[in-house]
């Protein structure tokens, strides 16, 4: 079997959670006999490779067709026209030369303007539309680049949901009807496992994600004076990036603490996907507040790794926890409810390592990624015939 991955956030791009999973995905798939490709695109020139048993090959725009213009009060490039159109051209060109059976595609963006000339799936990670309507702004966003995405999804033979929730809320926001297949993502578990790492504090908070609005990431900032009430000592460490707004609102959420508790909490910035597991192990309480989710494989790799966590009771957070089970749910929404469930781990000892037991058992269970690429290559099998 032939399978093409459609993905701008490959390694060695920059990206988030699609290109990991995607990069999991197909070397896995590969190790399991799979002909497994990918096409990326973007501003950087990189030359075709192989890569853990995966062909690679890049659509190169140049940097001047990215520059943005306003039309219409909405920002648009030339590249993210003609990026759509090449892409199909070269996609439809692999799928000639290399006999590809299948070509998977991400909702996000909507990367492809045409339907190519073979099975096609669509992963719904979690499209702009979803979420710009998950936090109770549909209407911002340009007309095309809402069309595109929509039109992404019609196009697919097949759609794999990576939640129950992405599935249902893109076929209510998209105002469609499609069957989809849930397929949750998958973790190492190899790799995502507990570890004898000794925190560099007694309780500490961390949190892992984009440094952005939707991740609940400046909540739960708001959230540690109120922790610190009840644990002094507590401290929150952040593992992610902030760029243009979000860096601006990170900065300001900073400074509106007091001296003493902005210096119980540290930023580490970006680290390599295959350093989290230190991170996670080392957490007292790992924490995902996000707003709108379409999974949350940041959540599922540190339940893994046996972590107790709290998790929003939004989106698809019920779906990956069981609340007082394997794992709390808060509102991500209300700093003090977050404050309150992080400090009920924080103090109880005991609730905190049965949670986190009974969370590596339901990433056992759920999110082992052996299982999971057998379940998508027995879906792939069907897409085929």
């Amino acid at each position: 079997m032939r399978i093409c991955f459609i993905c701008n956030e490959y390694p060695p791009m920059p990206g988030g959670g699609i290109g990991v999973f995607i990069k999991t995905m197909a070397e896995t798939l590969s190790a399991n006999g799979v002909d497994a490709w990918v096409i990326g695109y973007g501003q950087k020139r990189h030359e075709p490779f192989l890569q853990n048993g995966v062909k690679i090959k890049w659509i190169y725009l140049p940097y001047l067709l990215y520059k943005k213009s306003i039309i219409g009060g909405y920002p648009y490039t030339v590249a993210s026209l003609i990026n759509r159109y090449y892409l199909s051209l070269c996609t439809n060109s692999l799928i000639r030369k290399e006999k590809i059976d299948i070509i998977e595609s991400h909702d996000f963006s909507g990367p492809l303007a045409n339907k190519p000339l073979c099975k096609f799936v669509v992963r719904l990670h979690g499209s702009v539309v979803v979420y710009r309507d998950g936090e109770g702004r549909p209407g911002q966003m340009a007309p095309l680049d809402r069309y595109h995405e929509i039109n992404q999804v019609k196009m697919a033979d097949q759609l794999i949901a990576v939640s129950d929730f992405i599935g249902k809320n893109t076929n209510r926001v998209m105002n469609l009807n499609r069957p989809y297949k849930v397929i949750y993502n998958g973790v190492d578990l190899d790799t995502f496992l507990p570890l004898n790492i000794p925190p560099p504090q007694e309780k500490e908070i961390l949190f892992v994600g984009n440094i952005i609005w939707r991740k609940g990431v400046f909540e739960l900032i708001q959230s540690i004076p109120f922790v610190m009430n009840r644990h002094p000592e507590a401290r929150l460490t952040i593992v992610g990036g902030a760029s243009g707004e979000h860096r601006v609102r990170l900065e300001n959420e900073l400074m509106a603490l007091s001296p003493h508790v902005r210096n119980h909490i540290t930023i580490v910035g970006k680290v390599p996907h295959d350093q989290l597991p230190y991170y996670y192990n080392r957490a007292s309480v790992v924490v995902f507040p996000s707003h709108v989710e379409a999974f949350g494989l940041t959540c599922a790799e540190a339940m893994a790794c046996g972590r107790p966590v709290v998790a929003t009771t939004l989106a698809s957070g019920p779906e990956l926890v069981e609340d007082r089970l394997s794992g709390l749910l808060a509102d991500p929404k209300n700093p003090l409810d977050l404050a309150e469930k992080i400090s009920d781990l924080l103090e109880d000892k005991k609730l905190a390592a049965a949670v986190g037991i009974r969370a590596r058992q339901r990433a056992i269970a759920l999110f082992d990624l052996r299982k999971l690429v057998n379940n998508n290559l027995d879906f792939y099998q069907s897409v085929k015939t």
